[in-house]
């Protein structure tokens, strides 16, 4: 089905075959994407360019670009992306972490009235998620396989993963045996230093959550074919997927997690297009992908092509992923104010959501006021929530208290793997691509949040942010899962 066509593939491979004779270039296909290692001279002559080396005002990082190259007449409609050539992008993000802090004795008193048992004001751990979000009583499941994305050399220790688990793990789900796999992408790596706190964050709570399901951390190398403001932040995510799409069905994930993103603004169209195919991709062949959606709320710069806008997250608005938004409190969850969500400025609005995003902009009127600096027609986000705030880690063998969206990923891939290994266990294929079941039969199981806001465009943009109101709304989507009665939808589909 996604195959580029024989004449395509043939003219590509002819071309490179006649133009590239150095003996240590190597060319190779892997799907609809063509690699080619080669030296600097060997490219240059091959796209009529001439690279240089680039160096950002202010700043010593150097990148390897051109600013103009070319393709043969033949090749036109064969070829839609050649990276890297002639983007430097703008800002970018990197892990969705908003906030870290060492863990002070007085954090772990409980108050002395919890309305969630486990939970209080300053410390989330695995007890507190289980009895908010209802997966107390959940079947420990040992079948299927969790994956989670690492990035920008963030390292998982699983020294540390072994401490959380003795201290914080989840009673019902406390499996201290257990670890997880390290596989390298892209010449990644797996040292046991330094801890990642966002690394460590992803495995300890998708990984304690998941009971005994096993769990895979991908540690991937490299960059995205651009630079950003200062350090450059943005996340191999075309080396990542094509990764994932090269194993066959047994060794592919049935969740995977994702907490990093970048702004939208600051990723070349082609690059986002077929970023955001290769997910569909993942989905269709059965991986259900949580993506967290930000901690800048509607945006930080809040500019688009020199106008006011709020600013959207990639990979959060790819219509083919999940994005988890950002709750906080528990009595009741409210909004997280950092929490991001908004309308993709390049992918349209997906027909699966069109019915709720039309019911949230006929009857909300909280966002009239801000209506001019967002695309209603885009594809909106996030689809669901979860607890972002105060989650206790370990790393480095020390305590940490961590805040961001970066959590609300792990914790529903965690739940989501449940759903997923309890119907692989009943001989039933795992959910995939979730967002068609969310918005139509599953919708009801999740907890609706009401009250809160998200925020963002400080100095810029008076009033900006959404609501949270009754119903799915772009600060915390359809709410905040309820694990039995997603259960009971998970069971009853086919």
């Amino acid at each position: 089905m996604i195959a580029p066509k024989q004449e395509s593939s043939e003219l590509v491979m002819q071309w490179l075959a006649t133009k590239v004779a150095h003996p240590e270039a190597k060319v190779t296909q892997n799907g609809d994407y063509v690699t080619l290692q080669a030296s600097v001279n060997v490219i240059e002559e091959l796209l009529e360019a001439e690279y240089s080396t680039f160096v950002r005002t202010g700043s010593t990082e150097k990148t390897l670009r051109t600013l103009k190259y070319s393709l043969p007449d033949v090749l036109r409609g064969h070829v839609d992306m050649v990276q890297p050539t002639t983007f430097f992008g703008l800002s970018a993000l990197r892990s969705t972490i908003s906030e870290v802090h060492p863990v002070d004795d007085t954090e772990f008193t409980t108050d002395a009235v919890a309305a969630v048992t486990g939970c209080t004001g300053t410390r989330i751990t695995p007890t507190c998620l289980a009895n908010l979000y209802n997966f107390a009583s959940a079947k420990v499941q040992t079948v299927g396989l969790l994956g989670i994305a690492g990035f920008l050399e963030e390292y998982a220790i699983k020294a540390d993963f072994t401490t959380f688990l003795k201290s914080y793990a989840f009673s019902a789900f406390a499996n201290t045996a257990k670890t997880f796999t390290c596989a390298v992408v892209n010449g990644g790596t797996c040292p046991t230093s330094p801890a990642g706190i966002e690394a460590n964050l992803d495995v300890q709570y998708a990984g304690s959550i998941s009971s005994s399901v096993p769990n895979t951390y991908y540690s991937t190398a490299g960059r995205g074919e651009w630079i950003g403001s200062g350090t450059n932040t943005n996340e191999p995510y075309l080396e990542f997927l094509t990764y994932l799409i090269a194993l066959p069905a047994a060794s592919l994930p049935n969740t995977l997690s994702i907490s990093y993103g970048d702004d939208e603004a600051t990723v070349p169209l082609a690059y986002a297009t077929n970023a955001c195919n290769l997910f569909s991709q993942l989905g269709a062949r059965g991986v259900s992908i949580l993506v967290s959606s930000g901690d800048s709320g509607v945006g930080d710069s809040c500019t688009l092509n020199g106008k006011k806008s709020f600013t959207t997250a990639f990979p959060a608005a790819c219509p083919w992923v999940t994005a988890v938004g950002g709750t906080t409190g528990n009595s009741p969850e409210a909004a997280w104010s950092s929490g991001g969500g908004g309308f993709s400025e390049i992918f349209g609005r997906p027909s699966y959501q069109n019915a709720t995003v039309n019911a949230w902009l006929s009857t909300d009127t909280t966002h009239s006021a801000v209506t001019s600096y967002f695309n209603a027609s885009g594809r909106a986000y996030p689809d669901i929530s979860a607890q972002a705030t105060n989650f206790i880690i370990v790393a480095s063998g020390s305590a940490q208290s961590v805040s961001g969206t970066s959590c609300s990923a792990p914790t529903t891939a965690g739940i989501f793997q449940l759903l997923n290994s309890g119907r692989i266990a009943d001989g039933k294929k795992g959910l995939g691509f979730l967002n068609p079941w969310l918005y139509s039969t599953a919708a009801t199981g999740f907890t609706d949040i009401t009250t809160g806001k998200i925020g963002g465009c400080s100095g810029v943009i008076t009033g900006a942010g959404f609501n949270a109101v009754a119903g799915w709304d772009p600060a915390t989507g359809l709410g905040t899962p309820n694990y039995a009665s997603l259960l009971t939808f998970a069971t009853s589909t086919a």
